[in-house]
């Protein structure tokens, strides 16, 4: 829970993960086998769930943190090895926390993050595809039905005219990645972005304060509020101050291990069509 709260404040599917193939890039082909299909899928769901908002969801850049498939520490990598230190570490001076992954999840990340940087260098391998091939109908059933998405949108209210609005690229990948993403003029902070996750903390007078959550470690918390605009950090010891998280998108969070790609391409093809 932490690491994912981290970087979704300002420390990663889209590359690879099922139904955006067409989105960001080509699936890994036969011609490069040193990938192994499967772990960059894994990889690709971690990477969006825990590093997309800043480094973007292809690596490439994003709201707040540097592109990564130019890194020279990610190119030197070598199976996971110097970018789990890195993880594990975290540069706190660049506001990127430490993460806690198992070794078999920083393997998959770094599988991911190496066939992006291959793909980057084989662009004859790109593969041009038509991302609307869903069932329109499908997905309108899956939005009111399994989705469980109108449970929060509407596409007379909040998504009215959502087709018309952007393309079928970027409607595909806010699905996935609704918090953030680059906007007109400078990358905005973190905790400044619509959706930004929000927390409580009850402090040992029995204080209660709220505000946008901009940092969480074992050492300490530090809040934004957006009434005064003011920044304020309390230091942790164990449970205290107690701490309630809240994330706006955290319906978007849980659905994003059950997409199937019959789900993601019918659900793009309905939203293409709200015009």
């Amino acid at each position: 829970m932490r690491a994912r709260l981290a970087c979704s404040i300002g420390a990663v599917l889209a590359l690879a993960a099922p139904g955006l193939s067409a989105q960001v890039r080509p699936p890994i082909t036969a011609t490069d086998p040193q990938f192994d299909q499967a772990s960059v899928a894994r990889g690709s769901a971690l990477f969006v769930g825990q590093c997309g908002f800043c480094h973007g969801s292809n690596a490439r850049g994003g709201s707040s943190g540097p592109g990564l498939t130019r890194s020279a520490l990610v190119q030197d990598d070598e199976a996971g090895k110097q970018l789990g230190e890195l993880l594990r570490t975290g540069r706190p001076d660049k506001g990127m926390p430490a993460f806690q992954l198992a070794p078999d999840q920083v393997a998959d990340i770094a599988t991911f993050l190496h066939a992006a940087i291959f793909l980057n260098a084989n662009r004859r391998l790109y593969q041009v595809l038509d991302i609307v091939t869903g069932d329109p109908k499908a997905g309108e059933a899956y939005f009111s039905g399994a989705g469980k998405c109108a449970t929060c949108h509407s596409p007379t209210g909040d998504l009215k005219g959502v087709g018309a609005k952007y393309d079928a690229v970027t409607l595909q990948g806010r699905v996935l990645m609704p918090r953030g993403g680059r906007g007109a003029g400078p990358p905005q902070p973190a905790y400044l972005d619509k959706n930004a996750i929000r927390a409580s903390i009850t402090l040992p007078s029995r204080q209660t304060i709220s505000g946008v959550l901009v940092r969480l470690t074992d050492f300490d918390i530090t809040l934004y509020d957006p009434q005064t605009g003011q920044i304020r950090s309390w230091f942790r010891n164990g449970d205290a101050p107690k701490i309630e998280i809240a994330d706006p998108l955290q319906a978007h969070l849980d659905r994003l291990p059950t997409w199937t790609d019959d789900d993601m391409h019918n659900m793009t093809a309905y939203l293409a069509g709200l015009k």
